[in-house]
Formats: C-alpha cells, sequence, structure tokens
C-alpha cells in the first residue's frame, strides 16, 4: 500500500524530496519505494505530457504550464507540436 502511494506520487510528477515530505520519510526511502512499486519515468512523463495537453487547454500559456509542471517551456511546446504531427498523420 505505501510502495503504491508513493509510486502514484510519482507519476503525478513529484519530486522525490516532495514526497518524502508528504509521507514523512527520506527522499531515498521515497525512491525506494517508488523502484519498488514499479514506478517508471515513461509513466511519468506521460503524465506530464497529459497534464500540460490539460493546462493549456484551460487557457494557461506555455510559460505557465511549464513553471507548474517544472519543465522548460521548450519542452512544452515540443509535446505540443508533437501531438499536432502526429494527428495530421
Amino acid at each position: 500500500m505505501i510502495l503504491q502511494k508513493a509510486a502514484g506520487y510519482y507519476a503525478k510528477g513529484l519530486t522525490y524530496q516532495e514526497i518524502g515530505k508528504l509521507m514523512d520519510i527520506s527522499p531515498r526511502t521515497a525512491q525506494r519505494y517508488v523502484k519498488e512499486a514499479g514506478g517508471n519515468q515513461q509513466d511519468r512523463e506521460k503524465t506530464k505530457r497529459q497534464r500540460a495537453f490539460d493546462l493549456h487547454a484551460q487557457g494557461f500559456s506555455y510559460s505557465q504550464v511549464a513553471r507548474k509542471l517544472r519543465v522548460s517551456k521548450t519542452t512544452v511546446y515540443l509535446w505540443h507540436r508533437q501531438a499536432k504531427e502526429q494527428t495530421i498523420k
């Protein structure tokens, strides 16, 4: 149960330090829990991309979305451009 909770926070985009604070554990323990639960970077990126699309659809600018998700503005722009290219094909 605690492993899945940590993995869920990680998938939502929280850092190990943030997870540790929420769960009252060390960042390293949070990292171990996520790894043991099977959390991975690819799942996290898919979640961040989807959140970026949702936020942009709500009217947030690329800069605002980037700040909220802690990625660069260029990353947000590229995610949107790639999605547009895939829908055109």
